[in-house]
């Protein structure tokens, strides 16, 4: 299955969604190691994109309470 985790973001977007978000970016260092932090997570998280739960059925999400 294709995923982004393999593609990479630019300094400058990454900047820019971190300012979206309401962050300061003015701290360099700060950013540095919040978009390392972020690299680790996307790895990571690749891995779910890994899991088959093709032949699995979800519970329900409802189960009445018995009298």
């Amino acid at each position: 299955m294709s995923n982004d985790v393999d593609s990479t973001i630019s300094d400058q977007a990454f900047l820019r969604v971190a300012a979206a978000q309401g962050l300061d970016t003015s701290d360099q260092e700060r950013m540095a190691d919040l978009r390392g932090r972020v690299a680790l997570m996307r790895q990571g998280l690749a891995r779910v994109y890994e899991i088959d739960v093709s032949g699995a059925e979800s519970p329900s999400v409802f189960v009445p309470a018995r009298r």
